[in-house]
């Protein structure tokens, strides 16, 4: 068995030797997360299950509507924090104390290796850099685990992708997992699991990147091995009690892809996807763009805005540009002050907003408008997901949002 599939076998509810693709399995869920979305089903807010199975293992992290961005949803949220109160949570990121459910969740400690994780945000695939399975369910079924610790998947065949070698200066994870798109193509109903010696190389950062961005290309789970990096990142916040899962000698997978570190470059995604829309960033002409946003559960971390910082210093904003940078975190902006990243980042004239998703997904902190040309470094760019559907978003890397920033077109570097 591979990964995925121990893992969903190491948690079913009933004693199974074996999980293989298109068992359906049921499992019990180590935690479940609930975002600020869940107000915006009344279902949740008006018939919520009346006792969770598990307060200590529930999660209420606010992160969409951060500050809320109009009467409407405050209400709904106060609503929210009424549950929290009623269920005796102890897990309760409010505005100012967290930051996007993802990130707080590995923060925190709630990623354990060979775990698996529920939430209602559609890029808990993310979870897979942490060796732990999880994704994005419905409000429907997110209410039946909080009554029942219980859900259940159906199990996909699962593709080995292979990270050799080590990245060059000037590329980034963004732009690795540009590469994984451009080679895997749309793969809905099939899970990634990564492996190659290129992998000791990527931080723990990089892997939450490259993770969350497989929802993207339709994977059901993505999955990262357990290592010294992943061991490092969880004694450095004290977390020992986990079982790591490793496949088997013998797995057979799906398909195998190898992707060739050394080779990746800036890469971009034209607007409207990402699927059979991506191109080399040195390939694009010089289009003007009017927005350029940093953030979201991909790429705003601490090395986001360290990339942000470097490539702003001594530099400044073009004056055609509204740079908008959201740390994905309470946690990575203090340390973004600290190391005095926020300070370069503002003093070229970038706007710093709290720890949001924001303008990633229109709702607020960066919502954009008739005409506007958007290079993001957030996840999605179909019509109308930053906001007007008469808008163009770009996504990129941190590094090349900053450089296009800068010059007032899309540019991988200041040098172009």
């Amino acid at each position: 068995m591979n990964i995925i599939e121990k893992i969903l076998r190491n948690h079913s509810v009933e004693d199974i030797p074996e999980v293989s693709p298109g068992d359906i399995v049921t499992v019990n869920v180590d935690r479940a997360i609930i975002t600020d979305m869940a107000a915006l089903h009344p279902e949740f807010i008006n018939e919520p299950p009346v006792k969770p199975f598990d307060n200590n293992k529930i999660a209420v992290i606010f992160d969409h509507f951060v500050p809320p961005p109009n009467i409407e949803i405050s209400n709904r949220i106060n609503r929210l924090r009424k549950l929290v109160d009623l269920w005796n949570i102890r897990d309760f990121y409010d505005a100012g104390r967290g930051g996007i459910s993802h990130v707080i969740a590995a923060e925190k400690g709630f990623l354990k290796p060979g775990s698996l994780i529920a939430n209602t945000d559609s890029h808990t695939i993310a979870v897979g850099a942490f060796n732990t399975v999880g994704r994005g369910l419905g409000t429907p079924e997110i209410m039946n685990i909080i009554a029942t610790g219980k859900t259940w998947f159906v199990t996909g065949d699962t593709i080995r992708v292979d990270l050799n070698g080590n990245m060059n200066s000037n590329a980034s994870y963004r732009d690795v997992f540009f590469n994984i798109a451009g080679t895997t193509g749309d793969i809905p109903n099939n899970n990634i699991e990564f492996h190659g010696d290129g992998i000791k190389h990527i931080t723990m950062d990089g892997r939450s990147s490259i993770s969350t961005m497989c929802a993207e290309i339709s994977a059901e789970f993505s999955v990262f091995p357990y290592d010294g990096v992943l061991k490092n990142y969880m004694d450095n916040i004290n977390i020992y009690d986990y079982k790591a899962i490793e496949p088997d000698n013998n797995t057979h997978y799906y398909k195998t892809y190898d992707i060739d570190l050394n080779k990746i470059e800036p890469m971009i995604a034209l607007p409207d996807r990402i699927i059979n829309n991506i191109k080399p960033v040195s390939e694009i002409n010089k289009t003007e763009i009017s927005v350029a946003v940093v953030g979201s559960c991909a790429n705003g971390r601490l090395s986001d805005l360290r990339d942000v910082s470097s490539v702003l210093k001594n530099h400044r904003v073009s004056r055609n540009v509204r740079f908008i940078v959201t740390p994905a975190s309470q946690e990575i902006y203090n340390e973004a002050l600290r190391l005095g990243y926020i300070d370069t980042i503002i003093k070229s004239d970038a706007l710093v907003t709290n720890p949001t998703c924001g303008a990633c997904l229109g709702g607020h902190m960066g919502v954009v408008g008739d005409g506007d040309t958007v290079i993001s470094s957030t996840t999605r760019n179909f019509k109308g997901r930053m906001g007007s559907s008469r808008a163009n978003i770009y996504l990129a890397s941190a590094k090349t949002v900053a450089a296009s920033a800068v010059k007032g077109y899309i540019s991988g570097d200041l040098s172009e």
